[in-house]
């Protein structure tokens, strides 16, 4: 049994990292070119592969943009962390501060939320179940926050967590389109609404 065991997982492992390849050239031709000018046909050629092979890991751009995107999330592992640690505002604001070197994938984001609102879009079942993932985690900390007497809103954290997610995802949008100051208005936005004790 144990003998055959890695001849099962081989190819698994094998389409695995083949997959991740295609993520981190999707995420550096997007961040180049931005989602519109991006092409699977691109990131297969800069990969060496047929787009063929893209194709089977990824059938259209818009799941591969989710992949990419969703690997971004991945990459803060360490939020939840950070925000029990430094408490939920710096960590939201680490974030936006981040943001400010990803313009490209902020955009993408953007783009693919936007289309995915309608219910017959590929994407729209992991917009779901991002923002009902986002938004409990958020719940979660604000109220932990709020134990610690670090925040001082008595509004339902469930509440403030959806706000929070809106408001972010408002602000992101003024920032693409007119340079709007992202992390001055979330710091505002998480003042007014979380009330933190060591606010001004």
């Amino acid at each position: 049994m144990s003998d055959a065991s890695p001849t099962r997982r081989g190819p698994y492992a094998k389409s695995a990292e083949r997959r991740s390849e295609i993520i981190d050239s999707a995420t550096a031709v997007f961040s180049e070119h931005g989602y519109r000018g991006g092409s699977l046909r691109q990131i297969a050629k800069d990969l060496g592969l047929s787009l063929t092979t893209v194709m089977h890991h990824f059938p259209t751009k818009v799941s591969l943009l989710a992949a990419v995107l969703e690997q971004e999330d991945a990459a803060d592992t360490d939020f939840a962390d950070r925000s029990r640690r430094d408490g939920f505002v710096p960590a939201v604001l680490g974030i936006v501060e981040r943001n400010l070197r990803r313009r490209e994938l902020v955009r993408m984001f953007s783009i693919v939320s936007a289309e995915a609102t309608h219910p017959g879009h590929e994407a729209h079942e992991w917009l779901r179940h991002r923002y009902a993932t986002v938004t409990a985690e958020y719940r979660m900390l604000i109220a932990h926050d709020r134990s610690l007497g670090r925040l001082t809103s008595d509004a339902d954290p469930a509440m403030l967590a959806d706000l929070v997610v809106s408001g972010w995802e408002g602000i992101q949008i003024r920032w693409l389109a007119d340079g709007t100051d992202p992390v001055a208005a979330m710091r505002s936005l998480l003042d007014t609404l979380l009330r933190p004790a060591d606010a001004p």
